[in-house]
């Protein structure tokens, strides 16, 4: 099988997010992986053909309509599609556009090596999937995860006191009724933040950086840098229980302290974050977390090795090349993951002990004689 790759991307910033993460993946195991929007059917077959395409990564709705099953079965290439909720009801749990197309079932039938998967947790699957189910299409589950590539900060010297990445235009009543009175409440108290996101910030009177460039200013940095990052769900993510945003990985891979809102998240992370039962709760634990201090450098130590060992994209794309039948792909992907979040670890533990110790990370420490 030729190490060769496309992914066809879906827009939207965590989508953005999420499949950067497996493209990512993917290059550092040796793959090259063409990034492109075919347009066509025809733009597909010319990408798969001129370049030896073994593997698309592809998503419901526009990016299924862009594949040449015919060519694709021909050259055993392998398709996996990030599917979107289908069921009679059009119930969705983002938005209103989040639906797959109902003809999407029979194109998957259609491919000779298809893995459909979902971050939705299976307790929705029969009533916000059922015509997939109905169809015959075998799904499996894939939570989102943390970008372990990118997840490496150059520091874990305490520069702020909160940071927060988040876009708020699909979560406005989050921001009237939690962020806005949590970040008023830390600058009344006289502690800093720093906030990236969407113009929504502005709107509610905010300070704000604007969005996150993660070629200026890494991700990893933000999170690695403050003493606690808060991180939020949508309403209706939290009452369903549907799924885990990728943030919550990837705040404690990158040695970031979270405060989530989302009790799902405890079934991954355990006893490596702090859940918030209530609006006044999460105030109170950004808060006192901010304060704290006991044993922060060991809480820490502990979440980073929790995701780095079980909650990367490596472990999701092991995953994947399971369950379409390519174990030696799959074992390939496991050692090398495994070989870097062992390095992974001791590097951001490096990071840690000198600051636990007052020493800049990267400057020699002078003994006195």
């Amino acid at each position: 099988m030729n190490k060769i790759a496309l992914c066809i991307p879906r827009p939207g910033i965590s989508a953005s997010l999420i499949q950067q993460g497996y493209i990512d993946t993917l290059r550092h195991c040796g793959w090259k992986v063409y990034v492109s929007d075919p347009k066509t059917k025809l733009g597909c077959r010319k990408l798969i053909e001129e370049y030896g395409v073994s593997l698309i990564l592809t998503h419901s709705r526009y990016g299924i309509r862009q594949l040449p099953i015919d060519i694709i079965n021909k050259n055993d290439v392998t398709v996996m599609v990030n599917i979107l909720p289908s069921n009679n009801n059009k119930l969705t749990i983002d938005s209103p556009y989040e639906l797959a197309h109902e003809d999407e079932a029979s194109l998957i039938n259609e491919i000779n090596s298809a893995v459909s998967y979902t971050n939705i947790e299976k307790h929705l699957w029969d009533e916000y999937m059922h015509i997939w189910m109905d169809n015959n299409v075998y799904l499996s589950h894939v939570p989102t995860a943390g970008n372990i590539t990118r997840a490496l900060p150059p520091t874990c010297s305490a520069l702020t006191d909160v940071a927060m990445v988040a876009n708020f235009t699909n979560k406005q009543r989050i921001m009237r009724q939690l962020i806005a009175p949590l970040f008023n409440r830390i600058t009344m108290l006289g502690y800093t933040y720093q906030a990236f996101g969407d113009n929504i910030w502005k709107l509610a009177g905010l300070t704000h950086n604007g969005q996150l460039n993660d070629e200026v200013v890494r991700l990893s940095h933000v999170y690695a840098t403050a003493k606690v990052c808060p991180n939020v769900h949508t309403e209706k993510q939290i009452a369903l229980q549907a799924c885990v945003n990728d943030s919550s990985f990837m705040i404690p891979l990158c040695g970031g302290v979270l405060v989530s809102d989302n009790h799902m998240v405890s079934r991954y992370l355990g006893h490596h974050c702090c859940i918030a039962i209530s609006i006044t709760d999460f105030i109170n634990k950004v808060i006192d977390t901010i304060r704290s201090d006991e044993s922060r450098f060991e809480k820490i130590k502990a979440g980073v090795e929790h995701i780095a060992h079980n909650h990367t994209y490596f472990n999701r794309l092991d995953d994947l090349f399971n369950f379409a039948k390519l174990y030696h792909l799959a074992d390939e992907v496991s050692r090398i993951g495994n070989t870097l979040a062992i390095r992974h670890c001791l590097e951001l533990n490096t990071r840690l002990d000198t600051e636990k110790r007052g020493i800049p990370y990267g400057k020699e420490e002078i003994g006195i004689t």
